[in-house]
């Protein structure tokens, strides 16, 4: 086995079982099971697995010991341990002529040791999956031998797997190839988490873990699909060797550990087989080969492993120990059938995130939407009477006071009454927040340039209650044309007013007649300036303070299929403007 890394990514394929895969009690099936997944473990040379029903155990040698694990109930598997015997390697291919009686001699070979008249044959393993092509006349040659010798196999009467350590290189003339290479047989992906490894893994904590765990499996099985090749044609292999840099236990302490991440590693290839219809789950590494490998705990986790996956085949907490985490529902996907994601204590609906696309027109970014409406609902909560009150000025302002008009418009944008106030809702609670930022004062040189660029903008003196975001969080101040409603330009001098904003509702006193910018003395433009951009720089600390709070809310997240929201500032309000400041 060599080692790999997993790529993170989705994919979904269709249902497609190898053609001798059939019914439990069908004789030429072997009992192997009918229905996918299957669960397929090592449990050659020294493996501590004890074989009762249900489980399919490969051998790479001898009669006995497979017979009495058939006796026991499991079924048995070849797995051929030199397959470069049979056709050479990149470098040094073997004669091809001669690939058909060593077909005949491993079929054979093979159906002594299953006890089975049409075995599964597991080949281990292809060597340079990773090399693009042209390739050199050795390698193709070596790849054409490969092909041969599951074709031959296969028309023997055989079914066959092949076992593929490094991330395959599917471009070019190479994707033919490996669409062929599905045909003959199941393509094995071996499993390795390098980054993280097994200790950053733990470190995660379950439900990070997990989630890292499956969206790498999901990754590996994706790189076929995108070529075609149907996941019902690709098995995943799990590693769990113990020696030193085999991608298995690596190091990981303590025991218990170690057993947490074997057991979430068995609950996430179950969580992913279900999901893509893969054909199997297979384990690798059980056995010790080597002074190295000698790890007493391995039984343990061969115990936690099976009773991950079905509690019937082992009693994992028993073996395992004090300390051992015994969870089987921590960091997996167990959600209510309404809901998209859990977020601590609170939630995405599907329903909000379907609604929200029909504004977005996607539902990544609706769902990204929502994620930010999250956060703001912890971090600054709007009470509904600043709610009405905004939507009230947007009525008046925007409507001419026309209710109906105002119903007929969010009937055009296929939004309920409900989603119209969550999303100003959504705007005042931003705003909020924005204000609390300091951020570092504009420099002499970009206050010029905005006095000189904004000169004729109209500014008005005024006196507000409470303070204004659009007053720069003041209770005196000039307001600026085109960021303060636009009716103060318009209200009588020295009377106090009480209007409704799309911020709220504030008394308002006007103090001067609204003049441009220009009209003001330099220093009273300066202050102006300053305060204008100073806003626009609170919206800059505002998108890195909303990551940051984002990326705290998704540690712990559980999503369908773990699509966990894009982090980001999505404001529903830019598709609905009339609902914007």
């Amino acid at each position: 086995m060599k080692g790999g890394i997993a790529v993170l990514a989705l994919g979904v394929g269709a249902l497609v079982l190898g053609a001798r895969v059939g019914h439990a009690d069908d004789p030429l099936n072997c009992g192997l099971p009918a229905k996918a997944p299957m669960w397929v473990d090592y449990a050659g040379h020294d493996a501590p697995i004890t074989p009762k029903p249900g489980m399919v155990l490969a051998v790479s040698s001898g009669t006995v010991v497979p017979a009495a694990m058939r006796a026991a109930g499991a079924a048995t598997i070849f797995f051929d341990l030199h397959l470069n015997d049979r056709v050479g390697t990149p470098s040094a291919p073997a004669d091809p002529s001669t690939i058909a009686a060593k077909a005949k001699r491993e079929f054979d070979f093979a159906v002594q040791i299953t006890g089975c008249a049409t075995p599964l044959i597991a080949e281990n393993e292809l060597f340079g999956a990773q090399t693009v092509t042209p390739w050199s006349s050795t390698n193709a040659q070596y790849r054409a031998n490969v092909l041969l010798l599951l074709q031959e196999l296969d028309k023997l009467g055989a079914t066959t797997a092949l076992t593929i350590a490094n991330p395959p290189y599917t471009g070019g003339d190479a994707a033919e190839w490996w669409r062929e290479t599905a045909k003959a047989a199941i393509l094995v992906r071996q499993v390795y988490f390098t980054a993280p490894g097994p200790k950053g893994l733990f470190a995660l904590g379950p439900a990070r873990a997990s989630r890292a765990m499956r969206q790498g499996m999901r990754g590996l099985i994706s790189r076929f699909s995108t070529i075609g090749i149907p996941a019902g044609r690709v098995a995943l292999e799990l590693q769990f060797q113990s020696a030193p840099g085999q991608g298995g236990r690596n190091g990981l302490q303590p025991k218990s550990a170690w057993l947490e991440i074997v057991k979430l590693q068995a609950l996430a290839a179950k969580q992913v087989a279900a999901e893509t219809k893969i054909q199997g789950v297979w384990s690798w590494g059980w056995p010790s080969f080597s002074v190295a490998g000698v790890d007493p705990d391995k039984p343990a986790a061969a115990c936690v492993y099976l009773w991950a996956r079905d509690t019937k085949l082992c009693d994992g907490p028993a073996l395992a120990g004090s300390g051992f985490n015994t969870s089987l529902t921590e960091g997996q996907i167990i959600l209510p059938t309404h809901v998209r994601c859990t977020l601590g204590t609170r939630r995405i609906l599907k329903s909000d995130v379907a609604r929200a696309a029909l504004i977005t027109g996607d539902r990544d970014s609706a769902a990204t939407a929502l994620l930010q409406r999250e956060v703001l609902r912890t971090e600054s909560p709007i009470d509904p009477i600043t709610v009405l009150a905004a939507e009230h000025a947007i009525v008046r302002d925007r409507f001419g006071r026309s209710v109906a008009r105002y119903r007929a418009a969010l009937r055009d944008a296929q939004l309920t009454l409900q989603d119209a106030r969550a999303i100003i809702e959504d705007r005042l609670a931003r705003d909020r927040v924005q204000e609390r930022f300091r951020p570092r004062p504009a420099s002499a040189a970009q206050i010029a340039e905005f006095v000189s660029t904004y000169a004729a903008t109209r500014v008005r003196l005024v006196e507000v209650d409470p303070e204004a975001a659009w007053l720069g969080g003041a209770f005196r101040g000039f307001a600026v044309e085109t960021i303060a409603p636009s009716e103060i330009f318009s209200l009588r001098q020295n009377r106090k007013t009480t209007i409704d904003t799309v911020d709220g509702r504030f008394a308002v006193r006007p103090l001067g007649p609204p003049v441009p910018l220009l009209a003001l003395s330099p220093v009273q433009a300066r202050t102006v300036a300053r305060g204008v951009l100073g806003r626009f720089a609170k919206l800059d600390v505002y998108g890195r303070w909303l990551r940051t709070r984002q990326i705290k809310l998704l540690e712990n997240a559980v999503c369908i299929r773990d699509a966990v929201p894009a982090r980001g500032d999505v404001d529903l309000s830019d598709w609905v403007t009339f609902l914007g400041a």
